[in-house]
């Protein structure tokens, strides 16, 4: 049997995740303060979108931690709507495998992927259609989570554990 490949992890920028979807932190965006200044608002960081028919919805996941080093199991897609992971009430550090949308699933292969990891403050929106590692939370932890819900599945997947790939963060 092969040694496991590899796959390098980036820190996570904004610029760096741009051709996957945005980058979820405070001071991203115009900040407007609200509430009579008691509050300051980090506005339109992410457009969520839902296909028809199907509607966004906020959930929380309360996630186990990822061992270490990550075994990548399965890539995964939803076509018809994004997601947003942020973390929900503590810093939450995450590491994050993607791929590019127009990739077919037959098409996928490792040297498509692309690892980051977050700083525990930021969260990441996918675009529709990003291919993406199951939610790799490198701390346990709850995770707010924007999706799509619809009565049809939304969800192509291609496991990957042949490629034995392995991320440290």
């Amino acid at each position: 049997m092969s040694a496991p490949a590899w796959l390098p992890v980036r820190t996570l920028s904004a610029q760096a995740f741009a051709p996957f979807g945005e980058v979820i932190e405070a001071g991203a965006g115009s900040a407007i303060p609200i509430n009579g200044g008691t509050c300051l608002r980090h506005h339109d960081l992410a457009r969520p979108c839902a296909a028809e028919p199907g509607s966004m919805s906020l959930s929380l996941f309360e996630a186990a931690a990822a061992p270490r080093p990550c075994a990548l199991h399965l890539m995964e897609r939803h076509r018809l709507g994004s997601q947003s992971f942020a973390p929900f009430g503590a810093a939450l550090r995450m590491l994050v495998v993607v791929a590019d949308a127009r990739l077919a699933p037959a098409e996928l292969a490792p040297h498509h992927l692309h690892a980051f990891v977050s700083n525990g403050q930021q969260g990441i929106h996918l675009r529709a259609g990003t291919w993406h590692h199951p939610l790799l939370s490198l701390t346990a932890g709850t995770w707010l989570v924007a999706d799509r819900v619809a009565a049809q599945a939304d969800c192509d997947v291609v496991p990957i554990d042949g490629w034995r790939l392995r991320c440290v963060a």
